[in-house]
């Protein structure tokens, strides 16, 4: 469950160490976000020598999170941190590389091409 102000881990390699998240893509009454759901994030710390900078505002999507997702079977999958993927455009990630696995929501919003592996 995520909310205005969480701070959130990259899941790739665009040189991020933190972002914070100031607005959710999902009404206008709703106040969590959950797996799968688009943010729009500011960079709070990164890599000194990188080309995204502090202060920058980006569009990302929503990865992992620590509160569990449950399936239609009864399992459920659950994340040690809760991590997002920064966009350039649409669905262009700015890193090269997805850490971590994704899960089959993903392939909902047409994204799951960039993963490794599907839960």
């Amino acid at each position: 469950m995520i909310q205005k102000g969480t701070q959130l881990v990259p899941a790739d390699n665009c040189g991020v160490w933190t972002t914070n998240v100031f607005q959710l893509y999902k009404g206008s009454f709703k106040k969590i976000a959950y797996t799968g759901d688009y943010l729009k994030i500011s960079v709070r710390k990164t890599n000194p020598l990188n080309w995204v900078t502090k202060k920058t505002k980006s569009f990302a999507i929503l990865v992992h999170t620590k509160k569990e997702l449950i399936k239609l079977d009864g399992s459920y999958i659950k994340f040690r941190t809760n991590s997002n993927i920064l966009f350039k455009k649409r669905l262009t990630p700015k890193g090269s590389q997805i850490l971590g696995p994704g899960i089959y929501k993903m392939k909902r919003k047409k994204f799951l091409k960039n993963f490794a592996s599907i839960i």
